[in-house]
């Protein structure tokens, strides 16, 4: 009996140990976009109407960009986009929201799998970006359509390759 005790004592503790060692690692990978989120959070408090921040999403085209959804001080949806050398707000009642964006993928494509949307910055224009998959060649691709920010009309499509 002693003997199984030992040995259940010691399973544990390993177990414990691997589970804290996991936890570490992940937080040690994920430690410099944590900071980059930190601090982009901490610029829109600074210099925006931004109070609290409901979403936080990396966008990265020619110019990456932390992308915070939340609220200013009267509860109202906001959206800032902070870049090293640049920081642009607007209220999410002057654009086009996420769900209509959605529902103008799946109208003009019912057969896309929508995968994720996102707002960002494309060139000098304010844009959703829809990332989705949809079936092809007895396979999947996967595609990104970019939609105005101000009035959801759809900009640009880009179709990904393995080639």
């Amino acid at each position: 009996m002693k003997l199984k005790h030992k040995i259940g004592i010691g399973s544990a503790i390993f177990i414990v140990a691997f589970v804290l060692l996991g936890l570490k690692f992940f937080s040690l990978i994920h430690e410099d976009e944590w900071a980059t989120y930190r601090d982009a959070v901490n610029t829109a408090y600074e210099k925006t109407v931004l109070v609290k921040p409901v979403k936080v999403d990396r966008f990265i085209s020619n110019k990456q960009y932390t992308v915070i959804q939340g609220e200013d001080k009267i509860g109202h949806p906001v959206i800032v986009w902070v870049s090293e050398d640049e920081v642009i707000t607007e209220m999410a009642s002057d654009g086009v929201t996420q769900e209509q964006v959605e529902q103008s993928l799946t109208a003009a494509d019912p057969e896309a799998s929508l995968l994720r949307v996102t707002p960002g910055k494309l060139d000098d224009q304010l844009v959703w970006e829809a990332f989705y998959k949809k079936p092809a060649d007895g396979g999947e691709h996967f595609f990104y359509n970019y939609y105005a920010f101000t009035d959801g009309s759809l900009i640009d499509t880009y179709r990904l390759s393995l080639q």
